[in-house]
């Protein structure tokens, strides 16, 4: 863990903008004091800026320090959605002016639980800018100024790497909920990160997406149960979570290489998993 810095001074907020599904967005020209940071929701794409190429996808942000000319392009298969802030004047002791990380430091922070509080920073800020009313000034600098010190708090490791504890959150909770009508939504809600980002870490750690952890075990339990149980395969299917018994036949059959009746004849428990 290394000791985050002081800011010497505070930045002053210039725009918010709103980048849904667009092919290519490029940094409006500016007197080149301007800093950006570039909150990703959902989708992916990538970010050309000094002559790197910037894989991003959400629950990241992207910072682009004073003076960067940067375009961002969203993927056609997974359209980014997210939120670009700008301002200027910020000043971080040891760190060139404009700067919230050393120039050599990875732009793309990943927020893990912190894509909660993220995501209302930006959307507050957003809406604050778009739509003026009384105190709007005064709101969107206190936001700001807690945005940068949340992104300080991921830059320089405040908080110990939360990758581990979310895959075991999520695992847990497949465990005792896979009954449910479970989408990888539902799962990253869980553990307040983006779906794009619990599918990345999950496969990371795992091997397997969440969703094929959960049709897994669901299948496992299935096993179980048909050697173990007098249920119906109808009643098996709606216990484990497939209401759909010939979805159930299919997802078994492929999972297991036999449909779930001559699975129960066989007696054979050891029915390997595909």
């Amino acid at each position: 863990m290394q000791g985050i810095p002081d800011i010497i001074q505070n930045p002053k907020f210039l725009a918010a903008y709103e980048l849904i599904g667009g092919a290519s967005w490029k940094n409006p020209l500016s007197d080149g004091n301007d800093t950006y940071i570039f909150f990703v929701q959902n989708g992916r794409g990538e970010c050309l800026y000094n002559d790197m190429i910037i894989s991003i996808t959400g629950g990241e942000i992207i910072i682009l320090p004073t003076g960067a000319r940067f375009e961002i392009k969203s993927s056609t298969q997974s359209p980014i959605s997210g939120t670009l802030i700008s301002f200027a004047g910020l000043s971080i002791s040891g760190l060139p002016d404009g700067f919230l990380a050393a120039p050599n430091k990875h732009p793309v922070i990943q927020l893990d639980r912190d894509f909660s509080s993220a995501n209302r920073f930006f959307s507050d800020i957003y809406n604050e800018f778009q739509f003026k009313t009384y105190g709007s000034e005064e709101m969107i600098q206190s936001l700001l100024n807690a945005l940068i010190v949340l992104i300080l708090r991921k830059l320089y490791d405040i908080f110990p790497d939360t990758s581990s504890s979310i895959t075991t959150d999520v695992k847990k909770y497949i465990e005792e909920n896979y009954d449910q009508d479970l989408t990888l939504s539902d799962l990253a809600s869980v553990v307040f990160v983006s779906p794009y980002h619990l599918a990345h870490v999950y496969k990371e750690e795992m091997g397997i997406s969440p969703i094929q952890y959960l049709i897994r075990f669901r299948i496992e339990e299935a096993k179980r149960l048909l050697k173990h149980s007098n249920l119906t395969i109808r009643e098996i299917a709606s216990k484990i979570g497939y209401p759909n018994g010939i979805y159930f036949n299919l997802i078994f059959k492929k999972m297991t290489g036999m449909p779930p009746g001559k699975f129960r004849k066989s007696g054979d428990c050891e029915v390997s998993m595909r």
